[in-house]
């Protein structure tokens, strides 16, 4: 009996030594230059602003205007920023039958960004005077300041006193605008510390994630 009383009792002391978490020191790994201030509010910006940022295409527009004012919109949406957006030109005009696909462009902040443009049936019962259309990006635009207001808001979601919790969140000095392959890693990371503790000594190192762009260029942190 006093040997297992011996044994709990150093367990109970490793573990208090444990809870007792320091500052950060010596951390290991490459630390990223820009420093995030976790908070704020979700940074996606609202399908209304896109909207009032690109009006509707007037009555008597063509199928390419329409489809070029939304392209628009749903580039803003993409980038989470409002910055400037123009129309570009799709190559050999909208698709004709179901299924078939054409490459349209906009421009956003002086960057080119192109897009699939399929036409696809509408849902049954539904009565339209337009054709239906599906977007999917080619390339997915983002801006810096997006990206970095995206982390502080997926920081500030974690428990900021349980033992994952992000320490010291950083990322690379992004490109105020840059282009990813959708669906992959875009080649810039962001990073917290994660740390590990035995017997009360503990050992902290950078934890880095890649920037991620999906399929419909939304930015998430793995």
């Amino acid at each position: 009996m006093t040997a297992v009383v011996t044994l709990l009792s150093g367990c109970t002391q490793a573990s208090h030594r444990c809870d007792d978490r320091p500052e950060p020191t010596d951390v290991r790994g490459h630390r990223r230059p820009v420093e995030i201030r976790p908070g704020g509010t979700d940074p996606a910006l609202p399908v209304a602003a896109a909207a009032r940022a690109v009006p509707a295409a007037g009555r008597g527009a063509s199928d390419t205007d329409r489809i070029l004012v939304r392209l628009q919109r749903e580039t803003l949406l993409m980038a989470d920023d409002l910055r400037t957006v123009r129309p570009g030109r799709c190559t050999g005009g909208p698709p004709d039958r179901t299924g078939a696909a054409t490459r349209c462009t906009v421009s956003y902040a002086g960057v080119e960004v192109p897009w699939q443009v399929r036409l696809t049936d509408p849902p049954p019962g539904t009565a339209t005077d337009h054709p239906r259309y599906a977007f999917r990006p080619l390339t997915t635009v983002h801006t810096a300041e997006a990206v970095y207001a995206a982390y502080a808001w997926h920081v500030s979601r974690s428990d900021a006193d349980g033992p994952l919790a992000p320490r010291d969140p950083r990322c690379d000095r992004l490109p105020d605008v840059f282009t990813s392959a959708p669906g992959e890693d875009t080649g810039y990371f962001c990073q917290d510390i994660l740390w590990k503790c035995r017997s009360g000594d503990f050992d902290f190192a950078w934890n880095d994630l890649p920037v991620r762009a999906d399929e419909h260029g939304e930015v998430s942190f793995e």
